[in-house]
């Protein structure tokens, strides 16, 4: 290891020549694996609490609620749909400045949720059919009754009609997801999925918004109805970060670990090298063909991938091969694995993260300052 750096000059100095980040694999859309190299343990633990509870999301905050005689209690139904991820991004609103901050197109999105179960399916459809044909001719002036409205706005209720229309029509996924389950013998029963919150726009929101806002998953169960119960709630989210609540926490795991050092102390032939290569370490060694002076052996395993190192020690089995391999680890080597929850891809969290660290590393800076312009120390 290096020495301690004398003076902060030196630190930076070592820090900007040595420092990487590196991309290694996108496993999918939501999981990103990269390195970082030349930093010690605190700033990636500082990275990893970040990308947890400190990169802020939109997550309903709010539950107002009209009408529930489902089974799930208010509190209850109103904690699973804080919990349900929503897609947009957070970055095009702004936080609450306080309790008294009053709601606004800015730093608000609205979602209503009226769901209500009749004898069989078959009447649950004909009663949506007609209540959509209702709201459609309210929404072109036919009738100004509005007293059954959310709101008491018709033309937001058909806006979010429409929204979720577009979103159902573009989306095969979210079209396939089962409307209920009907089980013979046994009265009907209609399941309630997050694809059935519509989204209200607010303001000028569908047209910041054209494509709609909604769930990151259509088919999260929120309740059971049975005939006769009914759910009508709004539902109001707002910016926030994972240190207030888990529900804004962007990410569903972000961990490091330290990079794998391998070191063959002696070489590894023939059988008890296809054993250490299949068997004990897979992935990390391969077998390469041994050259005329290192007759009468056939192979040899030599290091091809460290990263595949799960630092097992299975190898520590077998006697000869625990004396001719040593596995450390390097201190200064991070290699992360980041999996997102779907409302910001991983690789935004991780530039997210990067930016609130940059921010609060100026802001302790600037508190250094005034203390020492107050001690009258700072020249």
């Amino acid at each position: 290891p290096l020495p301690t750096p004398k003076d902060g000059k030196e630190f930076l100095d070592r820090f900007e020549s040595g420092f990487q980040l590196n991309i290694l694999e996108k496993p999918s859309d939501d999981e990103l694996v990269f390195e970082m190299v030349g930093v010690d343990v605190s700033f990636a633990n500082a990275l990893r609490r970040i990308m947890i509870a400190e990169v802020p999301t939109v997550a309903i905050e709010h539950v107002y609620m009209w009408n529930n005689s489902s089974i799930v209690h208010d509190e209850v139904l109103s904690h699973r749909l804080g919990l349900v991820p929503i897609n947009v991004d957070p970055r095009l609103f702004d936080d609450f400045l306080g309790d008294d901050d009053e709601p606004t197109d800015r730093n608000t999105i609205v979602f209503r949720l009226e769901v209500s179960c009749g004898k069989s399916k078959k009447e649950d459809q004909k009663r949506e059919k007609a209540r959509q044909m209702r709201e459609n001719g309210r929404g072109e002036g036919n009738d100004d009754d509005n007293t059954d409205t959310i709101m008491g706005q018709a033309d937001l209720d058909k806006a979010a009609k429409e929204s979720a229309a577009m979103y159902q029509s573009t989306n095969a996924y979210a079209a396939k997801i089962a409307e209920a389950i009907e089980t013979p013998g046994r009265p009907y029963t209609r399941h309630v999925y997050s694809k059935n919150l519509e989204w209200v726009p607010q303001g000028d929101q569908a047209e910041r918004f054209p494509k709609g806002i909604r769930p990151v998953h259509e088919d999260i169960l929120l309740a059971k109805l049975r005939p006769g119960q009914v759910i009508e709630l709004e539902a109001h989210g707002r910016r926030g970060p994972g240190k207030d609540h888990a529900k804004f926490s962007p990410v569903a795991t972000a961990s490091y670990r330290l990079m794998p050092k391998i070191e063959l102390l002696n070489p590894v032939y023939d059988e008890l090298a296809e054993e250490l290569t299949n068997l004990y370490e897979p992935g990390v060694f391969r077998l390469e063909t041994c050259s005329a002076d290192e007759a009468p052996h056939r192979v040899k395993a030599v290091v091809d991938n460290p990263y595949a190192c799960t630092m097992s020690r299975n190898y520590m089995r077998n006697a000869i091969l625990k004396e001719s391999l040593k596995i450390t680890r390097v201190p200064n080597h991070f290699i992360f694995s980041v999996e997102s929850v779907g409302m910001l891809s991983p690789g935004v969290i991780l530039a997210e993260s990067l930016r609130v660290l940059q921010a609060k590393s100026r802001n302790l800076i600037r508190l250094v300052d005034e203390s020492l312009e107050a001690d009258g120390l700072n020249e």
